[in-house]
């Protein structure tokens, strides 16, 4: 400990003076405490045992909830004070998953539901973003309001008009971009060739002209030509068909 005393006093310091004072690991529910030198809330794990057991009748998930509760009217400003919320130390709130609303992301307006206050380690968390990666890890960026980093381009493939293209908006879905090295690519022609190859120039919003190599038409039993127009023409192949580079040798391996 220093000599002299911090001016803004920790809200969840130990018991009792240690070399090192910590709060206890995990997520710890806010309690009243009433002493000679004040009263307030803490969250430092040291809630007397009669209200760690009847934690939905004594513990609050947020600071201000506790303060409403035990000291509202002329003491609440005082409770609030006491323990500073731009303190680092202070965890002024805590966070659950919003299942009864919106069910989009996690809230700390501390009017979870008493399920969740009894089974505090579960449901809440310290942060929004330990919540959002707890119940919300398919929409973590969403939920969390975060930005992510993309590391391997912004393309990405649309799957959901049903079409074949690959967009930049900046709309990448989260399981995307926990795979990146996979989905996203750095430039259109590397998405359109990895996630639509068999339309690539659909997704290039191309139109292909055809090699004027030969193919075999199994339809009409016969090789025709890689272009579109009159015959010999058959249109252009698709990336599956093997082109040859003269009719003869196309009739000689696929129609012999």
């Amino acid at each position: 400990p220093s000599s002299e005393p911090s001016s803004t006093p920790s809200c969840s310091p130990s018991s009792a003076p240690t070399e090192s004072p910590s709060k206890p690991p995990g997520v710890n529910l806010f309690y009243p405490e009433w002493t000679s030198s004040g009263i307030g809330c803490r969250n430092d794990g040291d809630e007397p045992d009669y209200m760690a057991v009847n934690p939905t009748e004594w513990l609050s998930s947020t600071m201000q909830a506790c303060c409403k509760k035990y000291f509202d009217g002329y003491m609440y400003d005082d409770c609030m004070g006491r323990y500073p919320p731009d303190h680092d130390d202070c965890n002024v709130m805590l966070y659950y998953p919003d299942w009864n609303g919106s069910n989009k992301g996690c809230l700390d307006d501390g009017k979870e539901p008493y399920y969740m206050l009894s089974n505090h380690q579960y449901f809440l968390s310290n942060s929004i973003e330990e919540c959002c990666e707890k119940f919300y890890d398919w929409d973590f960026f969403e939920c969390s309001g975060t930005t992510p980093v993309l590391t391997h381009g912004e393309f990405y493939p649309d799957w959901s008009g049903g079409g074949s293209t690959c967009l930049a908006d900046g709309k990448i879905p989260d399981y995307m971009i926990s795979n990146q090295n996979w989905y996203l690519s750095t430039t259109l022609e590397k998405c359109c060739d990895r996630h639509f190859y068999w339309n690539i120039n659909e997704c290039l919003g191309t139109t292909s002209v055809g090699s004027n190599d030969w193919y075999v038409s199994y339809e009409d039993v016969k090789c025709v030509q890689d272009c579109s127009g009159a015959e010999p023409c058959g249109g252009v192949a698709e990336p599956w068909d093997k082109l040859y580079s003269t009719k003869e040798k196309c009739c000689k391996e696929k129609l012999p």
